[in-house]
């Protein structure tokens, strides 16, 4: 009864945790569904060689991934 007791205090009154990036070279943005459209419309009017073109797919598939959980 007292572990619940305590749980429910520090749970209650933790400080929320920032998020961090999962390594050094990952960078957290917070755009809106208008930005990430213009990104991804940007994308899709460029022009890309070689192997260029499959990190720009990556890229794509994750700016409408982010899209999709705003809708």
């Amino acid at each position: 009864m007292i572990k619940k007791f305590v749980m429910a205090l520090s749970s209650r009154y933790a400080k929320p945790k920032a998020e961090q990036p999962k390594t050094d070279n990952e960078v957290i943005l917070k755009l809106t569904k208008g930005e990430l459209e213009a990104l991804l419309i940007g994308l899709g009017e460029a022009t890309f060689k070689g192997k260029q073109v499959e990190s720009v797919y990556k890229l794509a598939v994750k700016l409408q991934l982010e899209i999709d959980k705003i809708k």
